[in-house]
């Protein structure tokens, strides 16, 4: 137990720099949105196409986590649509919401910072954040189209989010970093460097940023009005259900003891701020969101030890 907090002292750390950064406004009124732009935009598709262009054939032939890791998302997303419509009253377009908030983890911003605290040196870590990221498109996809059938005024859905993704940073990130893979290429030089310079960026600064989000809405200046009985089922989902289905489905599967770890571990983290933005963006349950993510970040921090000694 105390090696795995160890381990992890870094993540509470940076987290904890965030939060006192807020308080004493040692950042801007807009420093986290600044540093979320940035990961988004520029660290995190520097990290995805390294990731992508340098793996090797045998890094991807884990098909055993592949569709554990698809079974843990798409089975808590489909479980719970249900269950908010029927039994919460939640209209359609919330209960798609608080679903996907439900059952979209951070894998990236928070998920591999802890990894790579959890797995110091181990490269694998990069590859399964990445190919769990890239498993959660389809999820964004259900949620965007229904949520823009009703608020794109005039514009087809279906080409409203074809052209959001293909202009993505991540996204464009994955596709170059495939063509080098493909083609076999080695990466030049001074991008491998430029690439891994900004990378290297992704775990401190996606921390501090968690950090001064937690520390705004903690002290009540960006508060809203939540249900708790919405909260209730989105935590025990998100923090319970999904990483026990990643557990048997990676378990039944075959998945090998590492890529296991990683996948029941990255299916607990927090809600990811994907969904949150998304919430947010088309004011669907965006005070429910806002405090969901508080919430699962607050219990991620106690479990994530708990979990982390268990798995290894």
């Amino acid at each position: 137990m105390l090696e795995v907090l160890i381990l992890l002292l870094p993540v509470f750390v940076l987290i904890f720099l965030g939060m006192l950064a807020e308080r004493f406004q040692l950042v801007p009124p807009f420093g986290a949105t600044t540093l979320n732009q940035f990961l988004v935009n520029l660290g995190l598709p520097s990290l995805i196409f390294l990731a992508i262009a340098e793996c090797r054939p045998e890094d991807l032939n884990h098909e055993a986590f592949l569709g554990g890791f698809s079974v843990c998302l798409f089975v808590t997303f489909g479980l719970l649509i249900p269950i908010f419509h029927r039994f919460l009253r939640a209209g359609y377009r919330e209960s798609v919401m608080l679903s996907m908030l439900a059952s979209f983890p951070n894998v990236v911003l928070v998920g591999l910072p802890v990894l790579m605290a959890l797995y110091p040196g181990e490269k694998l870590v990069v590859l399964a954040s990445t190919l769990t990221n890239i498993l959660e498109i389809p999820i964004i996809l259900v949620a965007l189209l229904i949520l823009t059938n009703d608020g794109a005024k005039g514009r087809h859905p279906v080409r409203t989010v074809a052209v959001t993704l293909i202009t993505n940073p991540v996204v464009l990130s994955t596709a170059f970093g495939a063509l080098f893979y493909l083609s076999g290429m080695p990466v030049p030089v001074f991008l491998e460097s430029a690439c891994r310079a900004l990378g290297n960026s992704v775990m401190p600064c996606a921390l501090v940023s968690l950090g001064i989000v937690m520390g705004a809405r903690l002290r009540g200046g960006q508060g809203g009005r939540f249900r708790l009985g919405r909260q209730a089922v989105i935590l025990i989902g998100k923090q319970l259900v999904q990483p026990a289905i990643a557990w048997f489905a990676l378990t039944m599967l075959g998945a090998e003891a590492l890529w296991r770890s990683m996948g029941v571990l990255l299916a607990a983290m927090p809600i990811g701020t994907m969904a949150y933005a998304m919430s947010d963006s088309y004011k669907v349950a965006e005070d429910d969101a806002a405090a969901a993510v508080i919430a699962s970040t607050l219990i991620s921090l106690l479990l994530m030890p708990l979990l982390a000694m268990f798995m290894k």
